[in-house]
């Protein structure tokens, strides 16, 4: 559950589901736990603290059970690995959400139906190859590019250097007024528009109220 939500937490009801639920599944478990659990089943391994790149990145893992940082769906999209997104707070909801809409993660929440909303979850990306079909695609993407990311921040810094801060390239927002920043100038537009509109129907209104008190008493 990342670095700052503790596994150990959680209550020990969901920690013995879990582990029955991990002992029944044919592959072998990671599971980042800060603790010592008792009676573990032989697939499942506990390890207090995951090196989640090397183990993202080693061919054997078929499946990512996330929080949903912004760094751990990268990481999942730059090796190609399917994710199960349980979402805590902060970015991990939008995370989980875009990893969904983009077919390569199943979103679970964090309640006590975890245990089996998670084998539900587990089941249905093992056995629907298009999660990692999809997450095979959206690799590709991320590293289909014209030069190594490496190679770019170099020349790009190399780029401001040698152009005394690139000042061709800052935004325009940097020297935009305050008021235009907040739209106010557009804001005195509108309501000056709403303002001459109103006047102008008083007016026109108070004119023939006048014609028509006018023609009553003659």
């Amino acid at each position: 559950m990342g670095s700052h939500i503790k596994s150990k937490f959680m209550p020990e009801k969901m920690k013995r589901e879990l582990l029955d639920m991990f002992g029944k599944l044919k592959q072998t478990v990671l599971w980042k736990f800060e603790d010592v659990l008792p009676d573990l089943p032989s697939n499942v391994h506990i390890i207090k603290w995951a090196p989640q790149h090397s183990i993202l990145a080693h061919p054997n893992c078929i499946l990512f059970v996330t929080h949903g940082g912004l760094l751990s769906t990268t990481e999942a999209v730059h090796f190609g690995v399917p994710i199960i997104g349980i979402p805590v707070g902060g970015d991990q909801h939008s995370n989980v959400n875009r990893a969904v809409h983009k077919g390569f993660a199943v979103k679970v929440d964090l309640s006590y139906d975890t245990p089996k909303d998670l084998k539900s979850a587990i089941e249905e990306v093992l056995s629907n190859p298009s999660y990692r079909e999809r997450v095979k695609y959206m690799s590709l993407v991320y590293h289909d590019r014209p030069v190594p990311p490496a190679k770019e921040m170099v020349h790009w810094v190399e780029h401001t250097a040698k152009t005394r801060g690139a000042p061709h390239l800052r935004s325009r927002a940097l020297t935009t007024p305050w008021y235009q920043k907040m739209y106010l100038d557009l804001v005195a537009l509108v309501a000056a528009i709403i303002l001459g509109l109103y006047f102008t129907a008083k007016r026109l209104f108070k004119g023939k109220k006048s014609i028509t008190s006018s023609k009553k008493y003659n």
